[in-house]
This record gives C-alpha cells, structure tokens and sequence, in this order.
C-alpha cells in the first residue's frame, strides 16, 4: 500500500509528524508520501513549495520509507485530490493507494470534487477527531463504497497546527528542531530576521 498525506504544511509541525508515525506503525505500507500543495493553491500566506518541501525532506529523515511527492508542486495547475492520486496510481501499478483524511474532512467528504470517483479508486485512511462518528457517517453516506475506508483510533490529542506556529514568534515547540532551524536560517514566517 502507498500512503498519502496531502496538506499545505506551511510549516510542517510536530503534529504532521506524528500523524505520519503513527500510520506507519499502523499501517503495512511500502511508502509513504507527504504531498504538499503547490503554488498556484489559493491560500493566504503560502510560503514558496521549494521551503515547504525542504522543511517535509527534514521530516522524511526522521521517519522510515517516507518521501516528499512533487506531483501538485511541479503541476500547471491546482490538481484535485483525485487527478493527483491518478497521477500516483500511474507511478505505482498494481499498488493500492491510501489518502490521509480526518474525520472532519470525511464530514464534507460529499463536497469534494470527483468524490465518489476518489472512493471507489482509492483507500481513505479516517483519523479520528472531535468525537466525530466515523462510523455513523460512513454507515448513512458513504454505505456502499464502506471497504474503501481503514478507520484509525485518534492518538494523544496534539494541540498543533501551522497557524498556531506562524501567529506565535515564541512557539518554536510546534516543529522539530531541524525545521525550526531551517525556518531561522532562510528567514520564514518572520523568524530569524
């Protein structure tokens, strides 16, 4: 199984790294790919792709058989979730693909572009979240498409996000020290200047 963990991860945080241990304890996969969005992804305060991708590559060195994808990056345009997942499956026939979600995405799951063409072509790995009923939605919803969803029990609840880090100067606890290092030396998210 290749699993995939899309995000903006501007920065990347101790919590993305946590998420991504704790699939890959949990989960049998071959790789695993953190998928950052790319320039063109409208988002206010979007640092550069190439920041963003090296500060995932200091993750990567942390955590076993994960790597940086640069489908959305190096793409023209924004991709949905569905056409870059395609795009992977083209780089791994015959592997089963897995995209990261958490519950409250699988919430407004309905309103995701090609949504049930991302269902029946790929696994969704559920992360518990804010006492959300997977299981009920799934069982209302998404019934018949239910063996494409593998629900994972929530860890320690990090209190961890990018916004947190970038509105806080004096946070540098949200992201491994290689990446707060990083973000000093190239002067991001006004630290190091």
């Amino acid at each position: 199984m290749i699993v995939v963990f899309g995000g903006s991860f501007n920065p990347p945080t101790i919590a993305h790294y946590e998420i991504a241990a704790h699939i890959l304890k949990k989960v049998p996969c071959q790789a695993f790919y953190f998928l950052p969005v790319g320039d063109a992804y409208p988002k206010k305060g979007l640092i550069a792709a190439k920041h963003r991708v090296a500060m995932l590559n200091l993750l990567c060195q942390q955590l076993e058989h994960a790597a940086v994808s640069l489908i959305e990056v190096q793409a023209t345009k924004v991709l949905t979730t569905y056409e870059t997942l395609t795009q992977l499956q083209k780089q791994h026939p015959g592997e089963t693909i897995a995209f990261i979600i958490g519950a409250d995405n699988l919430n407004d799951l309905e309103n995701w572009f090609q949504y049930e063409q991302l269902i029946t072509s790929f696994k969704l790995i559920v992360f518990r979240r804010d006492d959300i009923d997977i299981e009920q939605i799934i069982e209302k919803r998404f019934y018949e498409f239910k063996t494409q969803f593998i629900l994972l029990d929530a860890f320690k609840p990090l209190n961890v996000s990018s916004t947190m880090y970038r509105e806080n100067l004096n946070r540098s606890d949200l992201v491994l020290t290689e990446v707060e290092q990083y973000i000093r030396q190239h002067q991001l998210y006004g630290r190091g200047e």
